[in-house]
């Protein structure tokens, strides 16, 4: 197979966006509030068995996920090498905080490590309907720091 070239869009099968999901432990969910916003959140999740799991504390995302269809995302880009990727999860989002048979039954024993500070006692799951993933080839960009 040839080599893809700068400007090209390669579309990754559920295998790849699967091995990607499985060696990541940083997403966002986005879902919509009530008044039809959208509102994406910065989650630690761990993926198996095509679950999305993840703790999280009271709040919008315990909320507004659970029963709601979601789509959950990852990426990453490697500035030297001029590729990006993202592969995007749609599926319905579940309080699997006291799961009740598979696929949740073994979900509190996952390693899911939360970053962010306090405690994150409730479980989401996202139960995967659809699995996409692109990965694009640029030129690559020797890099440059920007101040902030």
């Amino acid at each position: 197979m040839d080599e893809p070239r700068s400007g090209q869009l390669e579309i990754l099968d559920e295998t790849e966006c699967v091995k990607l999901l499985r060696s990541h432990d940083l997403g966002r969910i986005a879902v919509v509030d009530q008044n039809v916003r959208p509102l994406i959140f910065p989650v630690n999740y761990f993926f198996d068995e095509m679950v999305v799991a993840f703790r999280t504390a009271p709040g919008a995302k315990l909320r507004l996920a659970p029963g709601a269809h979601v789509s959950f995302e990852i990426d990453g880009w490697n500035a030297n090498k001029g590729i990006g990727w993202s592969v995007l999860v749609k599926g319905i989002a579940h309080d699997i905080t006291h799961p009740r048979g598979a696929p949740f039954g073994r979900i509190r024993f996952w390693p899911v490590r939360p970053a962010a500070p306090g405690s994150r006692e409730h479980w989401v799951g996202i139960q995967a309907n659809e699995i996409t993933g692109r990965r694009f080839h640029s030129e690559p960009q020797r890099f440059v720091a920007r101040e902030s």
